[in-house]
């Protein structure tokens, strides 16, 4: 999917191929250590990011600038649920599904923050989910409760609390229903 971004520039959704490691691993590494420390789902190295997408259920989605060819946003997603996350979410009342969940972390670079491409990539990533059967999108690892922008954000998506856990601080687990 083409799209003309706020600042004129035009960018590409679509899923990450295993040409784009290399590329996604530069990326992570030039995130902002505040945006570092509020994104973790695989390792930032080359090798890392390869070896996280050797499981077929993990599938990650890139926004890339046309002109040179950057990944300037992402989204990892695993299909289902994260087993470590399970016994927390059932604690909530939340039943959890491998064949219709799914998890997502996004994650957006410092410099293309607040232009809304978070959110187009947000809808592009849902669409995909939808169009394979996903019926939740569950945040992986939730969020920092300490972030507030992140935490108005994901509810002005639609995502609804569900609890709060220790974790490194404290995190709040969301999740949305895309049906």
């Amino acid at each position: 999917m083409l799209l003309k971004s706020k600042n004129g520039q035009w960018l590409q959704l679509r899923a990450l191929r295993p040409t784009d490691f290399a590329n996604l691993s530069h990326y992570l590494q030039h995130l902002s250590p505040a945006s570092k420390s509020r994104f973790g789902p695989h390792a930032f190295d080359e090798a890392g990011v390869a070896q996280h997408y050797q499981d077929p259920y993990h599938v990650g989605y890139v926004a890339i600038e046309l002109e040179t060819g950057k990944i300037v946003a992402y989204a990892a997603v695993v299909w289902g649920y994260l087993k470590s996350d399970a016994a927390r979410l059932e604690s909530y009342g939340v039943a959890v599904f491998r064949d219709t969940d799914a998890t997502y972390a996004p994650s957006v670079a410092d410099e293309w923050q607040n232009q809304g491409l978070g959110s187009r990539l947000f809808l592009f990533v849902c669409a995909e989910m939808k169009n394979a059967g996903r019926k939740r999108l569950i945040l992986w690892g939730g969020v920092q409760n300490t972030n507030a922008l992140a935490l108005a954000y994901y509810r002005k998506l639609g995502f609804c609390y569900l609890g709060s856990f220790e974790y490194n601080g404290l995190n709040d687990d969301m999740i949305l229903d895309l049906r």
